[in-house]
């Protein structure tokens, strides 16, 4: 061991020379092969050939790569002298990315000194191949065993070296290379206590990685650009250096990388070597040379050419030599610059005028006159690093280099302990610089000598670790005086030569060897590790190095290892390694020994680490000091320079300079900055939305989440839609906003779009708005090539707009990159609208990817929504109320609360609600519209602002006051309220509804814009008080919804207070046309115009005489053409505002494009008017009369259906959507033509139901299954059954065609699953496992699955095995159905209890699962691109689903019964569903959401009673409420909410003050009083739940009835209980008390009608069970008591309704109905009517007097038949005293008629006309009359007919017909 210091070093003896024998060394050099025998050879050691044995790297027994070049020239560097004087040259070292190579004359002169180094031994002759020795790698293998480097080989050519035993012969070939190979003994004195694991493991070099741009994206960071051509280098292309530069040469490609570069085209790569090449160019003309640009030019260095490089270099050096004193950082730049030269890049010159420069200016430094000598000592001696690596000749010794030692061994006396350390290592690195060959070349050489082993050598030459220390350990071991060590290697003067008798004999030379030192030699070892991420290795040469007691050596590791510790480069853990690796050099003394300067300079290092922002770091060694420094050693003052690399930059000035958008960006950030000073939204709530528009409230989600969601995933476009004042446009800004706070420079740009206020949104959206924000041309240009934007585009509604924007300004495509997203009121859009938004593909033959669109509904506001708008409200300036009486006043005022989920209208409330309530006491009563709450806020504004302006009139000018004093007198108020009427009008005149005003005075003072805009006093003022934004020269109103408000006073005004003394309107006196020209009425077309509609209908419903003003407009329209838009806008008005037309005379009235939809037009005469283009969906057109009406365009909002005899089970699409076939009972199969839709063929075999009926892939053979257990295989052309197939026990309920058409499966009620060839016919397999019947099964899209359900569970089958393989059991209730989608991905089942789950066919998990109905799921099916999912259910509706949320997109409601199967068309694009209401309904689904019979269902009825005087209807609902409306009107009233529960039963006291309600499962009876809705006696008695109540007619008692077979009688005053009846068996379900008051009827399910007599308290049976025995009752009694009419249900009798005598309570007469069973009864007030509800229609009997008839004086006659019921008629019930009756339905309708007297002739010429509707879901058209109507088209007129037919009247005669073996045709219409 020996101890090196700055003042020399001490010798240690060599080690005594074995003995052992000679070995022969076999060198194979790229494939030859030669033998040498080496005699002097000095063994150390020997090796073990014990088998099984692995030597050690100590033992010699080593297989490792020498890579000639690194050995010759450890860094690398050449300079330009090296490269002339050597042509055949070798590759440089690829592992060191700092490195610039030597020269190849070096590697020459190396082999020859080898040469030499050789011939001192007789037996040993040489012949060096300049091609091997350069450049081919040698491996080195042992006797038995191998041990591979721990540094790993790159691009190695073989070369193995093998140990031989004396007996074989040497012979020396003329190429190869012969080189000693010894065994190593280890040596325990060379292994001291420091730990060899602190780095466990070597690891990859710290290389800088950025994220790879896309091709073609801008780059905005330099550190990118030299990534990019890092990679670029490493493959073929423009950017592929030509020298042996370290980049090229750098670690392979990944995956990603390699991926990144091939799409990189030649065009980009030159664009980007123009980039680098611009930069430096900038450099070089920046006047200042800032810190930051130093930084950043810096980084180029490395992948820049040759000529670039040395401009950039020659820049630097002239820099320095005109700065004095010299910046830090260009110091380090320079530094960092030279060690990153390329081979050939640095000539002599160069580093002569570096080391000049920097030489100088430390003599400046050292005497005083500058601040960072330290930093000068550094950069020098990094530099002469350099020099002494590339044998730099040039520096003269007496003007330069004697000079600089001078300087140097001063400094290295100096009393700053720090720069004393760091000039040594400069004068180290100085001694070597003038020498001509390199420091590892003479250690090679030399400890290839001394130690006799090619091992040593080799070791040293490509720097393993143990070999490296043996080579160093021998030099040291030769004596003192002998050589030096140096950077890399040894440099020896004279050639070392091994004489006859083995002893080194050295010349006598020149060279100074007490001023070399070992530990230089050591540090640059290290150094080198560290480069290449051996850190294990370091770490072991650490622990063994001979210096390693030397404080210079210690010093430096010290650095090396604080400079691993603070480069950000490294991975986090290395760095803490690092660490602990200064914590273990501090306290190991034992074999490290520590001078105190070094732990001292720990401790400088480690509190600088400290400092580091990185936490993991910085706490270790924040606890590391605290423990470090408890002793007495302190730290060195002050901060000592630690890192190598200037640290990286963080701006990039010199690139942004280069792509000329400095300015961009810096518009960008005035940008953000403005937008976000803008951003005033005082009160924002978070809106809450849904998928779409038919969703329920149970999906709703943060909107703010979903549009998250879309900006960070591939979707193009998102459409959010929502009513106006919904909140679109405070959240699209409130969006903005959140997206400039989160911009950072060079990110996506949020762009807020008014759309309005563009001329040209389909052209040239983001451009013309990049104006408006004053960027400029060139830079729009470079934005669109480079950068990324978000549009928020707003008020696509508002701009009129019909254009797919994403398309019309190819975005995405050519133009802009961009995400869209586009707000649009909901009511702008029709059925189509999607195209309007979903992205085109770039192929327009492409189906565009569903995942590129999607939409959310913005959806009203909570009640938690309102309440935390009203908390924030309340705070924004000081106000009388709190947030509790805001929300009081909401709660009490009806309609109220609801009105404010619009959060437009919330905010007018706040504002005007305490001057609303001003003076009221009884709030309850007060009724408060949109438009009252418009008109209550504008006076409130104009009057807050007349006060604003009469505080502040001093301060106006003369002229102002003057204007002021006279819109004073005019009335200011009025005055500002006129203004914005007149200039909402002019809007809507001249720029058709556009907002926004461009108004520019110079341009438009002579324009309409002038008398609102201009600078005359007045108008200022009146403009100034109005609801008007400005944004530079562009006005609008504060919102849309205001200007279309001030737009519809025009038309119709606040009500004043003379309106209800003016005379009534009249079309004889109204004005003609030429007068009414100037009416908005008759100017403009407003039926698209939904909020000006909807305000003009709540002017009619607030005052009638706007209503007659509308009627006279329509009647004027039958004398006068002129008037026809202003009749279509008149009548829209009144439709929208529930004006109801029933009976009315419209005969000629002129309405062209009228939307009428909604419309109850029951009985009108319509006859020769004008209805072009007019929309009927959803009107009520009974018995209207549209003879010779114009018809052409009317939209009916239905489509034709098919209609069959009787109910279908099943029906199917021919994969060619050529044909659909429907299964029938009876066995038939009915197949229609599509184009037609007529019936073309008949398939009959089966005997039983045809239950499941499916195509062929190929459309050509259609497969049945019946209840007849068999299946039939038909041929569709000839019409033929192919086969029949039989083998199933029972009935077979479901089959499918396999994707390849060659096999088909069968199941049923067997509990099999059958396979059959289609070919054959045969039975292939009978697949097992199910354990019940089997309802449903379908194929996978591959068709090696079959997936099949019982009601338990579900199994998928294999079927080329038949071996089950997924069982799912069932997660919900009974499965009913099942579906393949037709990716193969998923699985739908739908269950018995109305839910649909999703399953994954790989995890075989489900996904998901939602409620899908309130009834059985019956059918499911996939849409062909598996986007939609169509269910079907008993619930009679089919609904629509988004496969991927789960969302509902649509529900139709056309059926009347149980819909049995849902089957998409092949494109798609229709859906066909068949149900047992007899139609196959075919459905629209081109554009999901928007189907025709989109309405929600109403609340559905449970049951109607008039009040005693008529004049209220009370209604029982199934949500709990009982509603109450205008009996004559059909206004709505009172809501009285019940409870949880359906309202199971209902009465009304005879006084009407009272009704009483039972819910469902209420074993209590509640009373509530019908003004307050407030309860007042609850009944508690029952013990099950209540099912029958009624008054008595005196208002004394109450009788219930319940499921505990009682009847109970109660005070009607008191609640108390009087008795309790008993005698019934079963339910009682119906009560009646007689008209004396002294019986109660009551009907149970044990099949009697009992009479109690209350006087007696006995009852008797009047009815008896008999045949009736199990039926329900339902019961009327007529007005005078003599007749009661019955309904008992599950009777033989279907339909019939029974009418007894009161009396002796015999039959008189069963009324028969033709089809469906009676649901409900009930007598009218007069005695001579009976109403009958039933299935889809009301019969009204009627009592004529005078036929003899047994048991009384006439008979009842049905006169009148009404239709149009989609659903069950639950509830009939007449109006006291009049021939008025109310009907209610199952799907929640209402709807009040009159009996009508048509004839006077006949007695029975009667007929219902409908009075008023409420929640009618669908068109009624039944007996409507459309002789010679003009333009029907002829799809309507099947449609129309259809409906004249469907209402069954003959539907008995056609089941008869089947019945008896006929075959009814197929009929669009009766007949």
């Amino acid at each position: 061991m020996f101890s090196s210091s700055p003042q020399g070093n001490s010798p240690s003896p060599p080690p005594a020379p074995s003995s052992a024998p000679p070995v022969h060394l076999e060198i194979t050099v790229d494939g030859q092969h030669v033998r040498s025998h080496l005699e002097n050879t000095a063994a150390l050691g020997r090796v073990s050939s014990k088998s099984g044995d692995i030597p050690t790297i100590a033992q010699g027994l080593a297989t490792f790569q020498l890579e000639l070049a690194n050995l010759l020239n450890p860094l690398g560097h050449r300079t330009t002298r090296d490269v002339a004087a050597d042509v055949n040259h070798g590759a440089s070292d690829a592992s060191d990315a700092r490195s610039v190579s030597s020269g190849r004359s070096s590697k020459f002169r190396i082999r020859k000194r080898l040469s030499r180094l050789f011939k001192g031994g007789p037996k040993v002759k040489e012949t060096v191949s300049t091609s091997a020795a350069s450049s081919a790698p040698v491996t080195l293998i042992g006797t038995e065993k191998r041990i591979q480097s721990s540094a790993p080989d790159r691009n190695a050519a073989p070369v193995s070296l093998e140990l031989h035993s004396p007996a074989h012969s040497t012979e020396m070939s003329s190429t190869p290379l012969v080189v000693l190979a010894t065994q190593m003994q280890q040596n325990p004195a060379a292994y001291g206590t420091l730990r060899v694991d602190i780095f466990p493991e070597n690891v990859a070099k710290p290389t800088y990685k950025t994220d790879l741009p896309k091709p073609h994206a801008r780059i905005d960071k330099t550190s990118q650009l030299v990534y990019c051509c890092s990679l670029l280098s490493k493959a073929p292309g423009p950017l592929q250096p030509t020298s042996d530069s370290d980049v090229n040469q750098d670690s392979p490609l990944d995956d990603k990388e390699k991926e990144w570069v091939h799409l990189i085209d030649p065009f980009l790569q030159d664009r980007y070597r123009w980039l680098v090449e611009q930069l430096v160019k900038a450099f070089a003309d920046d006047p200042l040379k800032a810190s930051d640009v130093v930084t950043e030019v810096v980084l180029v260095g490395p992948v820049l050419d040759r000529n670039i490089y040395r401009s950039l270099l020659s820049c630097f050096i002239s820099e320095f030599e005109q700065t004095i004193p010299l910046d830090d950082i260009l110091l380090q730049g320079l530094a960092q610059l030279v060690e990153c030269a390329s081979s050939g890049y640095l000539v002599d010159d160069d580093l002569v005028r570096i080391a000049t420069v920097l030489s100088k200016n430390l003599s400046i430094a050292h005497i005083g006159t500058s601040d960072h000598p330290l930093h000068l000592i550094l950069s020098l001696a990094r530099v002469l690093d350099v020099m002494v690596a590339g044998k730099v000749k040039d520096l003269n010794r007496d003007r330069d280099h004697q000079p600089m030692l001078q300087l140097l061994d001063g400094l290295k006396n100096s009393d700053n302990v720090v720069q004393r350390y760091e000039a040594t290592y400069a004068y180290q690195a100085l001694q070597y610089a003038p020498d001509d060959e390199t420091p590892l070349q003479v250690l090679w050489r030399y400890a290839k000598v001394v130690a006799a082993g090619a091992g040593a050598v080799s070791s040293v030459f490509k720097l393993d670790p143990e070999g490296f220390l043996k080579g160093i350990k021998s030099l040291q071991e030769i004596g003192e005086g002998v050589v030096g060590a140096v950077s890399t290697g040894i440099e020896v003067v004279e050639t070392l030569r091994v004489g006859a008798g083995e002893a080194v004999r050295v010349s006598e030379n020149k060279f100074d060897f007490m001023k070399k030192r070992s530990w230089y030699l050591a540090l640059q070892g290290t150094a080198l590790f560290i480069r290449q991420g051996r850190l294990s290795d370091f770490n072991l040469v650490v622990s063994q190095a001979p210096c390693r007691n030397n404080p210079n050596f210690q010093w430096g590791i010290c650095r090396q290892i604080g400079e691993i510790a603070v480069d950000p480069l490294w991975d986090v853990l290395v760095r803490q390694q690092a660490v602990n690796f200064l914590d273990e050099l501090f306290r190991n003394g034992a074999d490290w020994k520590p001078h105190v300067d070094v732990k001292r300079w720990i401790l400088t290092i480690l509190i600088q680490i400290s400092e580091l922002s990185d936490v993991s770091v910085k706490n270790r060694t924040v606890a590391l000091l605290l423990d470090l420094k408890k002793g007495a050693i302190a730290d060195f003052p002050g901060s000592q320079p630690l890192s190598r690399r200037i640290p990286l930059p963080t701006a990039f000035p010199l690139l942004a300079q280069v792509q000329d958008i400095a300015k961009v960006e810096y518009e960008l950030l005035d940008l953000r900055g403005k937008r976000i000073a803008d951003y005033k939204q005082v009160v924002y709530i978070d809106p809450m939305a849904k998928l779409s528009l038919q969703d329920t409230d149970d999906n709703l989600f943060p909107l703010m989440d979903k549009v998250r969601e879309f900006l960070a995933n591939d979707t193009q476009v998102m459409l959010i839609l929502g009513d106006s004042g919904a909140g679109k446009s405070t959240f699209n800004r409130h969006l903005e906003h959140e997206l400039w706070q989160e911009y950072k420079a060079g990110g996506r740009i949020p762009l807020f779009i008014n759309l309005p206020s563009l001329d040209r949104p389909e052209k040239d959206l983001v451009s013309e708005q990049l104006r408006i924000y004053n960027f400029l041309e060139e830079q729009i240009r470079e934005l669109k090539l480079y950068r990324q934007f978000t549009l928020i585009c707003d008020g696509y509604d508002e701009c009129r707009l019909n254009a797919n924007l994403h398309a019309t300004n190819l975005l995405n495509q050519y133009g802009w990159r961009a995400k869209l997203l586009i707000t649009c009121r909901t009511q702008y859009l029709g059925p189509d609208y999607r195209g309007l938004f979903e992205p085109n593909a770039v192929d327009r033959y492409a189906r565009v990817p569903n995942y590129l669109f999607q939409q959310a509904v913005i959806t009203p506001f909570s009640r938690v929504q309102i309440e935390k708008y009203v908390e924030r409200y309340v705070t924004l300036k000081p106000r009388t109320w709190a947030k509790k009486d805001y929300i009081d006043k909401l709660d009490a005022i009806p309609n109220l609360m609801d009105l404010v989920r619009n959060p437009f209208l919330l905010t007018l409330s706040l504002e005007v609600l305490p001057t609303v309530v001003q003076g009221k006491t009884d709030l309850s009563r007060l009724q408060i519209t949109r438009t009252e709450l418009y008109d209550t806020f504008v006076r409130h504004w104009m009057v807050v602002n007349k006060c604003r302006l009469e505080d502040q009139r001093q301060k106006l000018d003369r002229k102002t006051q003057v204007a002021f004093q006279e819109l004073l007198e005019a009335g200011f108020e009025q005055s500002g309220v006129k203004f914005q009427q007149d200039l909402a009008a002019e809007i809507f005149v001249h720029q058709q509804g556009r907002p926004v005003v461009d108004y520019i005075n110079k341009n438009d003072k002579s324009s309409w814009k002038a008398a609102f805009f201009s600078n005359e006093r007045d108008k200022m003022l009146l403009r100034d008080a109005s609801l008007l934004s400005r944004a530079g020269t562009q006005y609008r109103f504060v919102h849309r919804s205001i200007q279309e408000y001030f737009f519809s006073c025009t038309i119709s005004g606040p009500p004043k207070e003379h309106d209800e003394f003016d005379p009534p309107v009249d079309s004889k006196t109204f004005p003609n046309s030429p007068t009414l020209s100037a009416h908005p009425l008759f100017q403009r077309n407003l039926v698209a115009e939904h909020l000006i509609i909807q305000f003009l209908a709540e002017r009619v419903q607030l005052g009638s005489r706007f209503k007659d003003e509308l009627f006279a407009i329509i009647e004027l329209s039958k004398t006068d053409d002129q008037a026809a838009q202003a009749a279509a806008n008149a009548i829209t008005i009144l439709v929208k505002a529930g004006v109801r037309f029933n009976g009315a005379d419209f005969r000629g009235i002129r309405v062209p494009g009228a939307d009428m939809s909604g419309g109850q037009f029951d009985s009108a005469q319509l006859q020769e008017a004008d209805l072009t283009g007019v929309n009927l969906t959803k009107s009520w057109i009974r018995q209207a009369d549209f003879t010779k009406a114009q018809m052409k365009g009317v939209q009916f909002g239905e489509m034709p259906y098919l209609k069959e005899y009787t109910w279908i089970e099943s029906c199917a699409y021919s994969p060619d959507g050529a044909s659909l076939a429907a299964g029938l009972p009876g066995g038939r199969i009915k197949v229609y033509d599509t184009s037609m839709w007529t019936m073309t063929r008949t398939f009959k075999g089966h005997r039983g139901c045809t239950k499941s009926i499916a195509y062929s892939p190929n459309s050509l053979q259609l497969l049945s299954g019946s209840e007849d257990k068999t299946v039939r295989l038909w041929d569709c052309e000839g019409g033929s059954c192919i086969f029949v197939l039989e083998g199933h026990t029972d009935e077979v309920s479901t089959v499918a065609f396999s994707p390849s058409g060659k096999q088909v499966a069968s199941a049923g009620k067997d509990s099999t699953v059958r396979l059959w060839d289609v070919q054959t016919g045969t039975n292939l397999s009978i697949l097992t496992g199910h354990g019940g019947w089997i309802r449903s099964i379908s194929y996978s899209p591959d068709g090696h699955a079959v997936v099949s359900v019982d009601d338990n569970r579900m199994i998928r089958f294999d079927t080329q095995t038949g071996q089950p393989g997924n069982v799912w059991e069932s997660q919900s209730d009974l499965m009913n159905s099942v579906a393949y989608s037709p990716g193969g991905l998923e699985i739908a089942a739908g269950y018995g209890n109305g839910e649909l789950l999703l399953y994954n066919t790989t995890t075989g998990k489900p996904t998901r699962n939602w409620k899908a109905h309130g009834k059985a799921v019956i059918g499911v099916s996939f849409s062909p691109n598996s986007q939609w999912i169509a269910t079907c259910s008993f619930d009679s509706t089919v609904k629509v689903w988004s496969a991927a949320t789960g969302s509902i997109l649509s529900v139709f409601t056309g059926h009347s019964n149980k819909v049995t199967q849902v089957a998409f068309s092949p494109t798609g694009l229709q859906l066909a569903s068949c149900s047992s209401d007899t139609t196959i309904r075919l459905w629209d689904v081109s554009s999901l959401g928007t189907g025709m019979d989109m309405e929600s269902i109403s609340d559905p009825l449970t049951s109607v009673l008039y009040s005693p005087e008529g004049r209220v209807l009370f209604c029982g609902t199934e949500s709990g409420a009982v509603r109450q409306y205008d009996a004559g009107s059909g206004e709505s009233g009172l809501v009285t909410v019940c409870g949880d529960y359906p309202v199971e039963c209902l009465a009304v006291s005879p006084d009407g003050f009272r009704i009483v309600t039972a819910g469902t499962d209420d074993e209590f009876v509640t009373m509530w009083k019908t003004g307050t809705g407030q309860a007042d006696v609850v009944l508690r008695g029952h013990t099950e739940e209540v099912t029958a109540m009624a008054f008595s007619a005196d208002n004394r008692w109450i009788a219930t009835g319940s499921y505990d077979w009682t009847v109970r009688l109660w005070d009607a005053s008191s609640g108390i209980l009087d008795r309790v009846l008993e005698g019934h068996t079963d339910r009682v379900d119906c009560l009646v008390f007689s008209l004396d008051r002294h019986q109660i009827l009551s009907g149970s399910w044990d099949g009697t009608i009992r009479a109690w007599d209350l006087d007696s308290r006995e009852y008797r049976v009047v009815v008896d069970g008999g045949f009736y025995e199990g039926g329900r009752w339902t019961i009327s009694t007529s007005p005078n008591g003599l007749r009661v009419a019955s309904i008992s249900y599950y009777t033989d009798i279907d339909a019939a309704v029974i009418i007894w005598d009161a009396e002796s309570w015999l039959s008189q007469q069963i009324l028969e109905h033709d089809y469906g069973d009676a649901q409900c009864i009930a007598f009218s007030s007069c005695g001579k009517w009976i109403g009958v509800g039933l299935l889809r229609s009301v019969w009204l009997w009627n009592f004529v007097v005078g036929t003899s008839v047994e048991g009384g004086g006439g008979e009842w006659k049905c006169l009148v038949r009404v239709h149009d019921f989609f659903e069950s008629t639950n509830i009939i019930t007449w109006r006291p005293d009049t021939l008025e009756f109310s009907t209610g339905c199952e799907n929640g309708s209402l709807q009040v008629w009159r009996l009508v007297e048509t004839s006077t002739s006949s007695s029975d010429a009667w007929s219902a006309q409908l009075v008023w509707s409420a929640g009618n879901p669908v068109l009624a058209a039944s007996d409507a009359v459309f002789a010679d109507a003009v333009g029907l088209s002829s799809v309507n007129q099947q449609f129309l007919t259809q409906r004249q037919y469907q209402h069954g009247d003959n539907v008995n005669e056609e089941l008869d017909e089947w019945e008896n073996g006929g075959d009814p045709s197929w009929r669009w219409a009766a007949g």
